[in-house]
């Protein structure tokens, strides 16, 4: 495989991880509504004694767990695509090592700051009331934000890397 093909295909890999993380954190929570909406009669009976809403907020959170390790793990998977995507696109035009380069900076900011602080301030928030908002959440909303923000950048960055490998002449 020759590197215009091999970074055609970790540029797609990174491009489509990213599509599915946003997929998988949307539906995580989606799931909690489902399943509450047309509960299982066993799980009926096992949170019978539970306030719905209770039972509503034991579920987001195992969603938000969920969340928490797919977008840590990811994290580390990216900055590894980044890298090698970086090393392939070294002997590319300009623009596409300028591209590529940005793109992994954003994955390895989100790793290495956004990440972490959303995790630790998502446990701390967990069972806090949503209203009035608290200091605490209102900077989890920041960094929740600031992460979809960059990450959407980051795709983007992704596509036009993609655009500009395709014409480049070797």
């Amino acid at each position: 495989m020759n590197r215009r093909s091999a970074l055609a295909l970790v540029l797609g890999g990174w491009a489509l991880g990213t599509l599915f993380m946003w997929t998988v954190a949307t539906q995580n929570f989606a799931t909690v509504d489902r399943i509450l909406a047309e509960p299982p009669s066993a799980f009926q009976s096992m949170t019978a004694n539970l306030d719905s809403g209770h039972a509503r907020e034991i579920l987001r959170y195992e969603a938000s767990e969920l969340n928490r390790l797919y977008f840590d793990r990811w994290g580390y998977a990216q900055v590894l695509l980044a890298l090698l995507a970086v090393a392939l696109a070294w002997k590319g035009s300009r623009r596409l090592r300028a591209g590529v380069f940005a793109a992994a900076v954003i994955a390895v900011g989100l790793q290495v700051y956004v990440v972490p602080e959303t995790i630790r301030i998502g446990r701390i928030i967990d069972f806090q009331p949503r209203a009035p908002e608290t200091v605490r959440q209102t900077e989890f909303w920041r960094l929740h934000n600031a992460y979809t923000g960059l990450d959407m950048l980051k795709l983007l960055t992704i596509a036009g890397c993609g655009i500009a490998l395709l014409r480049e002449r070797d």
